[in-house]
């Protein structure tokens, strides 16, 4: 037993002289030394494993790592008003808000939450390598209280990987990703708590539908991603319930896809149709865009290359996997132009081209540009379903699509998500309403005649002046 001790602290000399106790460390280190020597050359000494290589990297890290860098930070500020209940006052303060977004095109298209950047006066975003620089609202839906924005830049950005909510599951691993109280892309870590919440905003708004987490989701996280362990997009986190904690939640990103890819399409300068329905439906654990129909006035050059049924694998080469997608591809787009398509048809991979064409007959098409010359604002009708009850007394409205820098309209800070469903003592729920109240005289003599708004689910009025066309 004595001598299985001394054997395991150490190695011993064979001279009888003396026995000095080497550590198994040390013993290691002086049989290497003694091998370099009759090599001839030292080796090098390795200390410990690179951390790519350990356990330390986990499917979270690598979730983070495949995601991090579409995830933009956002501050901004907003006047509100600090006048007391009761009072007479009219006090108001300056705030400064922040929130999250994450960008959806490589052409710097971001979504966020509508509430992280409404009524800001400047929109700052931050990339995350620390590029700041100006956003543009350009589109927004008060329902699901997102908000499509934009940056201008001389690169091509990091888009974040979009995976589906369809098939989540309570306990799953998720994580979050924001800028809560200004602490820039934080992460935090919990799994789905649960699925299909509908949780009241107010006494006239509630978020429908919402995934709930346990990761920590706090002010300043909204807009951001929740993300599986795949490095996959599920859901936009929106959020968090007052005085609780571990409590949060976020859109499922099926449901935010579908209203981002109606958010860019208002957004089109140009009113133009691909003639194809179409479709985003789930397979496996991700989606696919199917064509349900074809309409044969605005697509002859592809009713007999493209069929219901088929799925769409790409346009342009880029690749296609929902209805957003589709709608990023248009942006930029005009009538006449051809674009590669390439679809699957049982099996079978084939290619044709679209042929874009008007959406508006000549009649609309010369509404819509009076309404852009005289107000400075590009309109598309929408009906009464998306003014909700906030203006159930009307019967339709015309959502601004695009405001020209320096018109009346920009000057009283109309913004593109706004609807237009009044002027004067006239309603305006179509194109031709208004241009038959554009050209009454009780119009024309109104010096600054008022614009009933619905922004938000509440109703506003502008006085703008009108400007005259320019001749032809």
């Amino acid at each position: 037993m004595r001598n299985q001790a001394r054997a395991a602290t150490g190695l011993r000399r064979t001279s009888n002289r003396f026995r000095i106790p080497i550590p198994h460390w040390a013993a290691v280190l002086l049989l290497g030394a003694c091998s370099a020597a009759l090599a001839g050359e030292p080796e090098p000494l390795t200390i410990a494993s690179s951390a790519e290589t350990s356990n330390r990297l986990s499917p979270v890290v690598r979730a983070i790592r495949s995601v991090e860098a579409g995830v933009v930070n956002i501050q901004g500020n907003k006047t509100i008003s600090t006048a007391a209940a009761g009072s007479n006052g009219s006090g108001k303060q300056e705030v400064n808000g922040m929130g999250t977004g994450v960008i959806i095109d490589p052409r710097g298209y971001i979504i966020t939450n509508l509430h992280v950047v409404q009524d800001v006066s400047r929109i700052e975003v931050t990339l995350s390598d620390g590029t700041a620089t100006e956003a543009q609202m350009l589109n927004y839906d008060p329902d699901t209280d997102l908000a499509l924005i934009r940056i201008d830049v001389d690169r091509k950005l990091p888009v974040i990987p979009m995976g589906t909510s369809e098939d989540l599951m309570r306990g799953e691993t998720v994580i979050a990703i924001g800028n809560p109280f200004g602490y820039q892309h934080t992460v935090t870590v919990g799994i789905v708590s649960a699925l299909h919440r509908n949780i009241p905003v107010n006494g006239s708004q509630e978020y429908r539908d919402l995934i709930q987490t346990n990761a920590d989701i706090n002010p300043g996280n909204s807009g951001g991603p929740l993300v599986n362990v795949d490095g996959k997009v599920v859901g936009i986190n929106v959020a968090v319930r007052v005085g609780a904690q571990g409590i949060g939640f976020a859109i499922p990103i099926d449901a935010a896809v579908e209203v981002m890819a109606d958010l860019v399409a208002a957004t089109h300068q140009e009113e133009i149709s691909h003639g194809l329905g179409l479709r985003t439906a789930h397979h496996g654990h991700g989606t696919e865009l199917r064509v349900e129909d074809v309409v044969k006035a605005a697509a002859t050059a592809v009713e007999e290359n493209v069929k219901p049924g088929d799925v769409v694998l790409s346009i342009e080469g880029v690749p296609i996997r929902n209805r957003l997608d589709s709608e990023l591809c248009l942006i930029g787009r005009q009538q006449g132009d051809e674009l590669d398509i390439q679809v699957q048809r049982s099996g079978e991979k084939l290619q044709t081209r679209l042929v874009l064409k008007g959406s508006k007959s000549s009649a609309e098409e010369k509404l819509i540009q009076d309404a852009w010359e005289k107000l400075g604002i590009r309109l598309s009708p929408v009906p009464k379903q998306a003014l909700r009850s906030a203006a159930e007394k009307y019967t339709g409205g015309l959502k601004v699509a695009e405001v020209r820098p320096g018109s009346t309209a920009a000057r009283e800070k109309i913004v593109p998500g706004d609807i237009i469903v009044g002027i004067l003592n006239w309603q305006t729920p179509s194109l031709a309403a208004l241009s038959w109240v554009l050209k009454s005289e009780e119009f024309r003599n109104a010096p600054a005649p008022k614009f009933y708004v619905v922004r938000n689910n509440q109703t506003f009025w502008f006085a703008m002046k009108v400007s005259e066309p320019k001749a032809r």
